[in-house]
């Protein structure tokens, strides 16, 4: 076939499907022209990206739509990351997954897109999956909860299996150091991986969706990876613990604070870790609140935090953009929450 011309509406509505990425996790651009020049490639990348298909006898223009699309798709995103409504925003989700995986299709090496496909399926199984696994739960509808579970391991082992290719890309030899010894591990990936800007992306969302899918996992011993996962996670640390609204500092606390003592929990260095992420964030990401609460508060069975936490969430004003939508996510669990606290502390 030869290259062809799409017409206006198809244009469209793939622009409004494929800005369904980075939902949860933004960042700040340090120059606004900058950012206005990622806008506009943005809006041409899409156009060629959604003529990509069609573009059979033009491979390199089709890799180079796709290249330019990934390369930009990042500065697309702020306007989903601002939405205020948290439905319609789950359905461009779901979308926006769909036209990603079609051009991961074509370019599963681009690791920019791999990445940005990986964000959104832990934003959206986070986001709408879980949110409707535990609505089921509430309601007693317990087989439904159930596939949900299973529907929502299956998205996170996708994301699992997309970042593990990009590590392997980067690094053909992970494999072995992912599978021996966590403490050999750690050590690795501080010889090997170095530059906080470069490197950390990788090993963070190869954390959050391995450790999202063991959390789900039907096998129990899926859990014998956390060592893993918790290195992945101290390498990101220590590489900057600020990113992605300090994400590994919660996942940190979380493992801590989930367990007992017994079973190899910390509540001190828990607590240590969601105050550090509060103070990174300035308290404005709320799904660090929700998680301090669910996680670490019930564990130690202090209901006067869980309640404080929760309820902080709920009165909070508006945190801006950057937050919008995540933290509609973490209100709409709070009051979930709240009601479920008679239950889950005992005095």
């Amino acid at each position: 076939m030869s290259c062809s011309v799409i017409d206006s509406h198809t244009a469209s509505k793939v622009a409004s499907q494929a800005r369904a990425v980075s939902l949860f996790y933004p960042r700040v651009r340090a120059h606004q022209g900058r950012a206005c020049r990622r806008g506009r490639a943005f809006w041409l990348g899409l156009l060629l990206a959604a003529c990509a298909p069609t573009l059979g006898g033009c491979g390199w223009l089709k890799n180079m739509a796709i290249d330019m699309f990934a390369s930009s798709m990042e500065g697309g995103s702020g306007s989903l990351r601002a939405h205020f409504d948290w439905e319609t925003a789950g359905q461009g989700a779901a979308s926006g997954i769909m036209q990603l995986e079609a051009l991961y299709g074509v370019r599963p090496d681009n690791e920019q897109l791999a990445l940005g496909l990986v964000k959104s399926y832990m934003a959206y199984t986070y986001g709408w999956a879980m949110d409707d696994y535990e609505l089921a739960l509430v309601n007693e509808e317990f087989d439904r909860a159930d596939r949900i579970k299973v529907r929502a391991y299956w998205l996170y082992m996708r994301a699992k299996r997309i970042s593990l290719r990009v590590m392997r890309d980067r690094d053909p030899g992970i494999d072995e150091h992912l599978k021996a010894d966590p403490d050999q591990l750690i050590l690795y990936l501080r010889e090997h991986y170095t530059d906080a800007e470069d490197d950390i992306a990788p090993i963070f969302w190869l954390m959050m969706s391995w450790s999202s899918a063991v959390n789900n996992s039907p096998d129990g011993t899926a859990f014998a990876d956390m060592p893993f996962i918790r290195a992945l996670a101290q390498r990101v640390i220590e590489l900057d613990e600020t990113y992605e609204a300090a994400g590994a500092l919660v996942f940190m606390g979380g493992l801590f604070g989930s367990y007992s003592k017994a079973l190899g929990g910390d509540a001190t260095k828990a607590k240590d870790y969601f105050e550090r992420a509060l103070a990174i964030t300035k308290r404005r990401s709320h799904l660090v609140q929700l998680n301090y609460a669910r996680l670490y508060a019930v564990t130690a069975q202090d209901k006067k935090l869980y309640l404080a936490l929760l309820n902080e969430i709920i009165e909070a004003p508006d945190q801006g953009n950057e937050f919008r939508l995540s933290n509609k996510v973490a209100r709409r669990r709070a009051y979930r929450y709240l009601e479920e606290a008679d239950d889950l502390f005992f005095e």
